[in-house]
């Protein structure tokens, strides 16, 4: 029977560049919900929690003062990934996880792991699309999970499992899915000249409207939130949710004729705790 990590990072704020975990939680599971193991661990991030972090997770300096710092953790957690290298991970906006765990992997100069993680919040959107918002603890309510305790990473790490599970993720066809790789966000490669401004909005996490001429439908408008630029066979691309098929793609420069930032409130993007 194949296993899942269902995973949740608590962290001092949502900038990715400066923030740090400062707590992991995971569940591996079985495609019936069995729990066969657990990882939970507070971690010393060496800056202060903001007061918008400590308002979602509760957790106070005080309380990761005498914890060990990520050096020590990240290693632990790599182990544990690694009884079951095979098993997807599984996080509620995985953009948000994979791209703090990628990051914190980078500091370390550790490999990330090549297992993809897949989205619940993703996948909630396509299934129950009139709910009126696909936040963590709402999708609990509707689903009547329990939770013991609320943004706590081991916590949230067991309602997301179950929710997994409550959103048939095991047997969802492939198109249904957005899966994540564990990356550094901070340090992908620059865009070629002409690009700053798309870089601008991947730094700051904006989403971008362009038209995208890439298609046999020609050239058409969607919504997308560039991830990291990169370049193969001589072209230049960037890889981005896309917010039409909400899976990602790689998108060639050459071929969007124009984009524009928006602004947060412009978009439903951030985090949805």
């Amino acid at each position: 029977m194949p296993l899942y990590v269902a995973f949740d990072l608590e962290t001092t704020g949502l900038n990715v560049a400066f923030d740090r975990v400062v707590e992991i939680g995971a569940a591996r599971f079985d495609a019936k919900g069995r729990v066969v193991d657990r990882f939970e661990r507070l971690i010393n991030p060496g800056r202060p929690i903001s007061p918008s972090a400590r308002a979602v997770n509760g957790l106070l300096d005080s309380d990761v003062a005498d914890a060990p710092t990520a050096s020590v953790v990240l290693p632990e957690f790599l182990a544990f990934l690694a009884e079951s290298p095979d098993a997807p991970l599984i996080a509620h906006n995985a953009a948000f996880d994979a791209g703090f765990l990628g990051r914190e992997l980078a500091r370390l100069g550790a490999p990330a792991p090549a297992c993809p993680t897949h989205d619940t919040l993703a996948l909630a959107r396509r299934k129950l699309p009139k709910l009126r918002n696909h936040k963590l603890d709402t999708l609990a309510r509707h689903f009547g999970i329990e939770q013991a305790v609320v943004h706590r990473a081991g916590a949230d790490a067991l309602v997301t499992k179950e929710l997994w599970l409550k959103l048939e993720g095991p047997s969802a066809p492939r198109e249904l899915l957005t899966s994540h790789a564990i990356h550094d966000p901070v340090r992908s490669p620059r865009p070629p000249l002409g690009w700053e401004r798309l870089d601008l909005a991947l730094q700051a996490g904006l989403r971008v409207r362009m038209v995208y001429d890439g298609g046999t439908k020609g050239a058409r408008e969607r919504e997308i939130t560039p991830r990291r630029f990169h370049r193969k066979g001589g072209v230049e691309y960037v890889l981005a949710l896309c917010h039409v098929d909400l899976i990602e793609k790689s998108f060639r420069l050459d071929r969007i004729r124009d984009y524009e930032p928006l602004h947060p409130q412009q978009s439903a993007g951030g985090r949805a705790y």
